[in-house]
């Protein structure tokens, strides 16, 4: 019985906690988009839903219908607010979140002055993190919907581009 209160209670708890992380990052991002000197793209469901019912191949099709948003924030090294980077702010914030929450870092590539970072949840409906930095400027990639393996797999081979 008490096994069966134990699943029930996680079975609650785990779409929450996922629920929090989108929104956490969703307000991080929503407070530096509002930056002079950030970029912002924002790509909707409705986006992803039409982008879905075009003539496209079938893995593409289950592809899209598990991505739920998109987010993207550019940050030239120049962006500056209060004396302080804003790049350099931005990337405390997402670190704290990231090592008090449930992510791990799946990915991490460095290439001379660039370095590529991906970050998943450990939940399924969940969040799909990309960090780009090089010196002249710092990109944030958010992917929210149903994070599982075919997902983190497009990202990887480059099916999902981050560039």
């Amino acid at each position: 019985m008490k096994k069966l209160l134990i699943l029930m209670f996680v079975a609650v708890i785990m779409p929450l906690t996922a629920l929090g992380q989108t929104k956490q990052i969703n307000e991080i991002l929503d407070k530096y988009e509002k930056r002079k000197g950030v970029e912002s793209i924002i790509i909707s469901p409705s986006l992803l839903q039409i982008a879905s019912s075009t003539d496209v191949d079938a893995s593409t099709k289950d592809l899209l219908s598990k991505i739920t948003e998109m987010r993207i924030l550019n940050i030239k090294s120049g962006a500056v607010e209060n004396g302080i980077p804003i790049r350099l702010s931005l990337r405390k914030e997402l670190d704290g979140l990231i090592v008090t929450d449930m992510f791990k870092r799946i990915v991490m590539v460095k290439d001379g002055e660039e370095t590529l970072e991906m970050y998943t949840t450990s939940t399924a409906q969940g969040v799909l993190l990309f960090f780009t930095t090089n010196p002249s400027e710092f990109s944030v990639i958010s992917i929210f919907g149903n994070i599982d393996k075919t997902v983190v797999n497009a990202a990887m081979s480059g099916a999902i581009k981050v560039k």
